[in-house]
């Protein structure tokens, strides 16, 4: 399964970077739930965000004018989003075989810090 998770992590990095939103619906499972951790110092959602359209929503505002890389964070594939070189959040996901089912975004200036060090 960790070849065909990563490959989807690939392919929705892919899409967010280019505001591919058929692509990311396609990607997304339609029971999908996004949590966002800002810290609370940025205007994010707060709540769990829930369904295709609201979480690819998220996800290009993310990705909107950034670099989007598929990189190893805590021993998994996950997407780091850069905006002019600084890590402005982490995005990991779960999936099934096909599709992803959860997705956490940090935003959290503090949890970032490391990243921009």
């Amino acid at each position: 399964m960790t070849d065909e998770r990563d490959t989807l992590i690939r392919e929705i990095g892919r899409a967010c970077e280019l505001g591919d939103v058929s692509a990311i619906h396609h990607l997304l499972h339609p029971a999908v739930v996004a949590l966002v951790d800002s810290g609370g110092d940025l205007i994010a959602e707060t709540e769990p965000v829930f369904g295709v359209i609201e979480v690819a929503q998220q996800l290009l505002e993310l990705c909107h004018g950034t670099s989007v890389a598929a990189q190893d964070v805590n021993g998994v594939l996950a997407l780091v989003v850069r905006r002019a070189l600084r890590v402005t959040g982490v995005i990991a996901f779960d999936t099934t075989a096909e599709q992803v089912t959860h997705v956490w975004i940090t935003l959290n200036p503090l949890k970032l810090r490391r990243w921009n060090s």
